[in-house]
This record gives C-alpha cells, structure tokens and sequence, in this order.
C-alpha cells in the first residue's frame, strides 16, 4: 500500500500538486491555463489510499475562495456539506464513480477524471456513463429527518409559487446545549435556533396528515404522546429560480419570498421548499433557519433536515391471494407477498398464536395468545403501511373472493379436509404446500381445473420411479435425525429448520409471481430435498395429469 500510495503522490507532484500533510494533496486544475475562462484548486486526501476512494474538496474558483455565492448555478456533480453558516460550507466533487483499488487508479487518473469533470460543467457536455443523477441541495450528516409521503409531494407541487403555506409538524421536544428541556407546552419555533442541540440529539419530524393513517401510526410509534409541535412553512419556488449552494437557495426565499413579516415570537424559522432541480426533476428541501435570517440582521444559520420519504410502489402481484393457515409457513408467505405489493391478501387460520410457535412465526411474543390471522393482518398492515391490503376472513370467504388459494395448514386433518371436502370441485387454481420435520423433503402442488388433483399426485408418488426414489430418500435422511421436541407439558413439536422454511416460502411468491405476469405455470409440482447438511436443496419438478384410478375431473 505504501508504494501505491507513493507512486501516486510522486504523479501529482508532476502535476504541480504540493502535499500540505501526509495524505493530503493541493494544487490547480488544470496545471496551466484555463476551461473557458475558469481554473480550480482542489484538495485531494489520500486517506487509506487505494482502498477507500480519494476524497477531493473545492477550494477556489478563480482564486476565490467565497464559493457559497461564486459556483454557477448550472454545475452539477458537486455535494455540499452544510455547516450552520452556508458560508462555511465544504463542497466535495463528485468525479470517481464506481472507485475500485485497482493499478490504474493513479494520480494522473484522479488528475484527469477532476479535468473532465471541470470541462463536463464549464462546457455542459457530460459523458451519458458518468452522468448520474444530481440535486442541487442534498443535505449530509444530519441527525435531523422529515418524514413526507408521495401524498405530501403531490398537494406540495399544486400550490402556487412564492406563496407561503403552513403545516403543523411533530417531533422530539428540543433538548438545548444547557442541557435543558424544552417545555411541550411551547411550539418549537419559539426557541433560538443556536439554543438547540442539534450535533447530540436525533430529531424525527412528522406532518400532522390526519387523512395519511401511516403518518399517524409513525408518530405513535416513533414520539408517543410527549411530542412537541413546530410550524413549517411550505414553499414552492417558480420554475425559472436557479442556485446551486445553500446559499444562493436562501437568498432566492429572503429577496423574493415575503416573510419579514413573519411573528415576531418566531425564533426559528423552519421551511419545506419545492424548486426545479436537475434535468427540470421537482426536488424538496427542509431546514430551519434563524430570525435574523429573516429580518436581514445577521448571517444565515441553517439547521438542514434530512427528508425520506415514503414511496407509493406499483404492484408486484396482481392478484387477490387467499392463504389457508397462517403458521410457520403461511405466515411468511404473506410477509414476502405484502414486500411485494401484493394487490389483496386474505389470510383465513382458526388457531391461535401458542408459546411453542414464538421463534418459529413471524408474529412475536406480543401476540402470545391471539388469533393468528387477526394478529398477522394488524401487525403487517401496521409495519408496512398496507391498511387495505390485508384481511382477516373464513376459509369460505378466502376460497369465493381469491383469484388463487395458498394452502399450507401444518395439520394433516386440516389438509385433507380441506383437499377432499371443502376444495374438492374448486374450479380456481391452488397451491397446496407442506414440509416434512427438519425439511428435509418440501413438497408444493399446483392444481388446476385442467391438472390432476391432490390425490392424482399422491398416487403419481407410488408409481413414478424418481418421486418414490425422492420420497425413500427423504424417510432415510429423516429417521437420522430427531423429528420432535417435546415441551415442559409432554407435547410433542415438529422440528423446524427455519431458513428452509424461509426458502419454501420464496419459492411458492416466486409461483405467485410468475402466474400473475403470465396466467400460467411452469409446472404443476415441485419437490425439494434437502439433506441435513446441505445448503442448497435438489429440486425435481413435472405436470400431474389425472390419475386413472382418481375420480376427480381434472384434465
């Protein structure tokens, strides 16, 4: 690494860089001359050099180091790190993409990849490869974060410009650098923006969007009942506002925005603001500024706020999916169909969650004694914001308004009564799925109007030589191992390998998945063998015609 390291610096000295320390480079791009009219000084740290990508500030423009107000508006490419004074502001160039240590990663490369990146914004000529996309103001290193929805964005983009409007977000009460707490009897835009302590403490911001149940259950969850409250203003730029700093944004909103009138009980001054970014995208910012900012008094202070926001996702499976027992199996199947934007999922199981289920469920020990497909459907709904997604309903009401059935009941009883009686002239697809102890053998059947049936398979087994080969396998391998465990009460348990349940799981979405792109299958079984110490199972699949000694109708 030292002679890497060496042999890079030596290349930059060639270049007319001079080393201010160690690791860190400094110098003029390019070496002599200009780019239309513009040159640069960069730095260049070296810091665990090749391994980490090097990381390279701009520190003038032209000789001129005031870049908060001197970088034109329309360059791209270059990330902000925002101190409270935008005039304190570092800009990291944005030109080593996909950074690998590799040889010819050296100081003549990192020299020309900042050229390029210079000319690529002088020039506006940019390599479509290396064109990633850029917004003008991405705040970092912020322990702060507003919550938005696709909802908030859409009624955000319908107002109109340089108007200011108000919304009541909640948050965390503010703690001050005194160590002091503030009171939640007071709105949190009535302290002094230098007062709070922003550096030690995170700052989760909600909107108060009563028709957006998600944001309603993220405040219960995330503040609870002792939350403050602060006005923000939301603002939309016009189209034609350009800047590219901090900065040059808050000089935008004071000398064109109307808010010296603002209430002089205000200390700080906390903003959603709406503008064009790169490529014509609309993108948002928030921040909290402070008074004398707004009344022309003093220096800006900002506090950026990191926003994430919540996406509304197409659907992934388009289809009304009904699940017949929600246990160890079931229940993982719809965790992974509500991941995948399942359109409607009806979940029908009569048990109840047991102490022997816990670490073998997706629900957990809070649900100890509830019915497992209400619990399930209020604790998915709840952690991935599907309200209308999710149903609880009977195996009658699952069966009528599915447009396919998932079985995966773990009693055989249940299995049969269901294959035999309630589902024996079902005229819409099933997938029936089960597992034998340790899943060693995981078995899945697709039955269709047109395929054998259940008992077609079962008699297919005693006659086709490689499932009777399979099955004899799978009794071998299972009787090696203990099938069991047994409770403090003499109950019996089937042993469960949960990564292998897991992994049936994935593969019966994967069918779910498949048939609602194409309204087929591409099979009608599937067995999984697994030996107890493999990794990865061996499948054997095929199609299942009637048998002739069934009676069913199947094709």
């Amino acid at each position: 690494m030292d002679n890497n390291i060496n042999g890079v610096k030596a290349e930059l000295e060639k270049l007319g860089f001079s080393f201010v320390d160690e690791t860190t480079a400094y110098g003029r791009v390019p070496e002599r001359g200009d780019i239309n009219g513009y040159y640069i000084h960069v730095t260049i740290e070296l810091n665990n050099f090749p391994l980490s990508q090097p990381s390279i500030t701009l520190v003038k423009i032209n000789g001129k180091d005031d870049l908060y107000r001197r970088i034109p508006i329309n360059w791209r490419h270059l990330d902000e790190i925002i101190n409270i004074n935008p005039k304190l502001s570092v800009f990291k160039i944005c030109c080593l993409h996909n950074w690998s240590a590799k040889r010819e990663y050296n100081g003549k490369y990192i020299y020309e990849r900042i050229y390029d990146w210079l000319n690529s914004n002088v020039t506006s000529q940019w390599n479509p490869e290396e064109d990633l996309p850029s917004f003008r103001v991405l705040p970092q290193y912020t322990n702060s974060r507003l919550y938005l929805s696709d909802y908030f964005i859409a009624k955000l983009r319908e107002n109109k410009p340089k108007i200011l409007y108000q919304c009541n977000v909640y948050h965390e009460p503010y703690k001050f650098k005194s160590g002091a707490k503030a009171s939640l009897q007071k709105q949190g835009e009535k302290y002094e923006l230098t007062d709070i302590d922003f550096e030690k403490n995170f700052y989760h911001y909600i909107p108060d969007m009563p028709q957006e149940q998600k944001f309603e259950i993220i405040k219960k969850l995330r503040l609870g009942d002792k939350c403050a409250k602060s006005h923000f203003f939301v603002l939309r730029l016009p189209r034609h506002s350009r800047f590219k700093t901090f900065y040059q944004l808050l000089t935008i909103i004071r000398d064109n925005i109307n808010i010296k009138n603002l209430s002089q009980e205000m200390k700080n001054i906390p903003f959603i603001v709406m503008y064009t970014g790169d490529k014509g995208k609309d993108e948002v910012v928030s921040f909290i500024t402070n008074r004398g900012y707004v009344d022309g008094k003093s220096d800006y202070l900002v506090q950026p706020l990191a926003i994430e926001s919540f996406s509304n996702r197409p659907i992934g499976v388009d289809l009304t999916v009904g699940l017949l027992g929600v246990g160890s199996l079931g229940s993982e199947v719809a965790s992974l169909l509500v991941k995948k934007d399942t359109r409607k999922i009806l979940l029908s199981d009569f048990d109840f969650l047991r102490a022997d289920n816990i670490g073998r469920h997706v629900l957990g020990a809070r649900y100890l004694g509830n019915k497992k497909s209400i619990a399930l459907a209020n604790e998915l709904k709840i952690n991935f914001f599907k309200f209308n997604a999710l149903t609880a309903v009977t195996d009658e009401e699952a069966a009528e308004k599915a447009d396919i059935l998932v079985v995966t009941v773990g009693n055989n009883q249940s299995f049969d009564q269901l294959a035999f009686n309630k589902l024996w002239h079902y005229k819409k697809p099933v997938i029936w799925a089960w597992t034998s102890p340790n899943n060693i053998l995981q078995e899945i059947v697709i039955t269709t109007p047109s395929s054998g049936c259940l008992n077609c398979y079962y008699e297919k087994i005693k006659t086709d030589p490689v499932l009777k080969q399979i099955q004899q396998n799978a009794k071998d391998e299972i009787k090696k191992y203990p099938s069991e465990e047994v409770d403090v009460c003499g109950n019996p348990h089937t042993i469960s390998q949960m990564e292998r349940m897991v992994f049936l799981a994935t593969q019966i979405v994967s069918i779910l998945s498949y048939y609602s792109k194409h309204g087929k299958f591409k099979f009608d079984y599937v067995n999984y063998y697994w030996g107890m110490d493999d990794i990865i199972p061996t499948p054997h699949f095929g199609y299942l015609e009637a048998h002739p000694s069934c009676f069913c109708q199947g094709g």
